[in-house]
């Protein structure tokens, strides 16, 4: 994790930070549709994509204002070399305090490889090696996150698990006692809520569109979030490029 930013000029910066921009540099695709978003809300007073800002009214997470965000953060998880590369992470302050939040954008795309569940994940593994690894990194995952029991994770697609615990990680290192995960869709498919809803079954709460569901994990409190987003119209487009 490199710990020296730089800041955006515009949406290509966001591109340069993408695995595969050539694949994933594309309208109505989640990483072009998350820059368009939020680089022209940084500019305004609450800094904040409109509908994040609004997911965190009337919460304990009332009154946002973006410290700092990072494109394409990534979040060091043991087990081996791949990080938890958070689409969006930030640094949002609000009338509790200072919040950790990991966003996940999604578009069409599945929470990972059809939607891989955490059982099935733990086990895919090429080798002996690599399973043991997954299972280091399961343990240091569920560290970060409400307690499921022995059970409780093992439908939930593995992606959602690892960018939520990703938020209370980076709490954890900054010594904040708050933290919030949100999936910011664009127009995804039903699946993608289904997949979401898992989630916040496996943790007790409800899913709702729209609405910042709070838990906790220690002392840490957890908010979870769905918010709905359209792609943006070429007029957005034109004035961020």
């Amino acid at each position: 994790m490199n710990r020296l930013c730089v800041e955006t000029r515009g949406i290509g910066n966001w591109r340069e930070r993408l695995a595969k921009p050539d694949g994933q540099w594309k309208r109505s695709y989640s990483a072009l549709e998350t820059a368009v978003s939020w680089e022209p809300a940084s500019g305004t007073s609450a800094g904040l994509p409109e509908p994040i800002g609004d997911l965190f009214c009337g919460t304990a997470y009332s009154d946002p204002t973006l410290i700092l965000a990072i494109a394409e953060h990534k979040v060091p998880l043991p087990g081996g070399n791949a990080d938890s590369q958070c689409d969006v992470w930030a640094l949002v302050n609000t009338k509790t305090g200072a919040v950790s939040l990991s966003v996940e954008a999604k578009a069409k795309e599945p929470f990972g490889q059809d939607d891989e569940p955490l059982a099935k994940w733990l086990v895919a593994g090429r080798s002996e090696k690599s399973r043991q690894n997954r299972k280091v990194r399961w343990d240091y995952i569920k560290e970060h996150l409400p307690d499921a029991g022995t059970d409780g994770y093992s439908q939930v697609a593995y992606q959602l698990l690892h960018r939520c615990a990703a938020a209370v990680i980076e709490a954890r290192r900054i010594r904040l006692l708050n933290a919030a995960f949100i999936v910011q869709a664009f127009e995804s498919p039903p699946e993608s809520f289904e997949a979401f809803s898992r989630l916040c079954q496996a943790m007790g709460l409800k899913a709702e569109r729209g609405r910042l569901q709070i838990t906790a994990i220690g002392n840490i409190c957890l908010g979870i979030g769905w918010v709905d987003c359209p792609f943006a119209t070429d007029k957005k487009i034109a004035v961020v490029v």
